[in-house]
């Protein structure tokens, strides 16, 4: 289990060609690994056995009442945010009511997405994470048929008239798990419409985007715990 080999294995796993090296300094922190091991139990990244939820609570005001207009309903609203990272570079997020036990059933497949699920690529930077996701009823010809590299550019379908996420995410860390928590930086929508772009940048209040906390599913592990080679 100290096979160096093994423990490089590993860590292409999770970072792919922007592995690195072990004597070269991580620009982020200036941080030196002395083995692959090393590495891959000390730098961030995302975990695969699982899912990152978050859970959002707000409170919405109805309309008054034809009866009495001093009576006006108020509404208690709560969803839930879902982040499913995968060894190959890809990723789901899907925004729901359902609670956790149903919710992660519904990103399970990774084969039929749901037309409500957003699916793209990621990247990791040091402690940060980059997502670029759309919407998955658009065709999925080029992502299920072109082969990448893990961590390689992240293609998506070409269309004229696309709509595309982009969202930075920051890697933290719990008392009992390293890399449980995601924490919202930077959240844009780039609408492309007869291929002009226009973009619209998310107010990222923790109310309205709380961290995402990792949560083990055991029906991911046979995805995540997919032979190194």
């Amino acid at each position: 289990a100290r096979d160096e080999e093994l423990w490089r294995l590993a860590c292409v796993k999770v970072w792919g060609h922007s592995i690195g090296t072990l004597d070269a300094q991580d620009a982020e922190n200036s941080t030196v690994y002395y083995s692959w091991r090393d590495m891959f139990i000390r730098r961030e990244r995302v975990n695969f056995s699982g899912c990152y939820i978050s859970k959002t609570t707000y409170l919405r005001m109805g309309e008054n009442s034809f009866q009495d207009q001093f009576y006006r309903p108020v509404q208690l609203v709560e969803y839930y945010r879902y982040i499913r990272f995968m060894p190959d570079g890809k990723v789901l997020m899907m925004t729901s009511a359902d609670e956790p036990s149903q919710g992660v059933t519904k990103i399970r497949n990774v084969h039929n997405i749901r037309p409500d699920v957003l699916r793209g690529r990621y990247r990791l930077f040091g402690d940060t994470v980059t997502l670029v996701l759309q919407k998955s009823s658009q065709s999925r010809a080029t992502i299920g048929h072109v082969r990448q590299r893990r961590g390689s550019v992240m293609p998506l379908d070409e269309d004229s008239n696309a709509t595309q996420f982009l969202i930075e995410l920051r890697i933290g860390h719990s008392p009992k798990r390293r890399c449980a928590q995601l924490v919202w930086s930077h959240y844009t929508l780039v609408q492309k419409r007869n291929k002009v772009d226009t973009s619209s940048e998310f107010d990222l209040t923790d109310a309205k985007y709380p961290s995402l906390w990792f949560s083990p599913v055991k029906s991911y592990h046979l995805d995540a715990d997919a032979p190194l080679v």
